[in-house]
């Protein structure tokens, strides 16, 4: 498959877009070998890496939790779970132990240029950040991490209550007077999960969660494009998702 033309028609970063293409080809591989589990090598290095990149893009706390050891993909409408075991190992750590083992390993070669934005984070920024505070700053950006999951957590239970009391039986939110008086950040959670979680749709953004949050406010829009040719549609107190070939 050609990335870079992928990335472009769908409007993607090259990184991002890597990133989804190797999801689906680990989920592709997954279902095709019998098996519902993908592992990937993601270390405490790489979640640094990862959080600081989320923070320099205007992130959430969900992006300040960055990587998470157990999360899921989906493949032709089944879901798969992925794993990180190594997501708490120091990378000097994982050499050290493939060292004392006479284990062979490979690395990609592009992670050792300077073109995507991760590696120069990796490369350039990291070191310069640990110059600075004359310490290694990884720990504490993963620390950092740590501390916004269990917020993370905490707002994401009762996002999940919210949804088991609004979601319809034909996957459409019902709106009622109750749920507009929570709290913005629940509903903005809970509009993500919604779309993501019970509609599986992919690309979506703070932008398009923030439109669909405009949508329950007074005066706000009736419909609203969505990615993947799809379309909102706020109708007789019900939030929907539809195609937008079908009207």
């Amino acid at each position: 498959m050609d990335v870079a033309a992928y990335g472009k028609a769908h409007r993607l970063s090259m990184e991002t877009t890597g990133r989804l293409l190797r999801h689906d080809f680990l989920s592709e591989m997954a279902v095709k070998h019998g098996t519902q589990t993908v592992f990937v090598a993601h270390h405490a290095d790489d979640q640094a890496e990862t959080i600081l990149a989320n923070i320099c893009r205007g992130t959430s706390i969900s992006g300040l939790s960055g990587m998470q050891y157990e999360g899921f993909l989906f493949h032709q409408g089944q879901r798969l779970q992925l794993l990180r075991p190594l997501i708490d190992w120091r990378r000097s750590d994982i050499d050290a132990y493939i060292q004392e083992h006479g284990l062979s390993f490979r690395e990609d070669s592009s992670n050792k240029t300077r073109g995507p934005r991760r590696n120069r984070l990796r490369l350039d920024v990291l070191p310069l950040l640990n110059q600075i505070f004359e310490r290694d700053v990884s720990p504490i950006i993963a620390r950092l991490g740590s501390l916004a999951t269990l917020d993370d957590d905490a707002l994401q239970s009762q996002a999940d209550r919210l949804l088991e009391t609004f979601l319809n039986t034909d996957r459409s939110l019902r709106i009622t007077p109750e749920l507009k008086q929570e709290h913005p950040a629940l509903l903005l959670r809970l509009l993500r999960q919604w779309l993501v979680s019970v509609h599986h749709l992919k690309n979506i953004g703070f932008a398009e969660v923030e439109l669909a949050f405009d949508m329950l406010q007074p005066g706000g829009p009736a419909k609203i494009n969505l990615p993947g040719n799809r379309h909102l549609r706020r109708k007789a107190g019900r939030l929907w998702i539809g195609d937008v070939r079908a009207g």
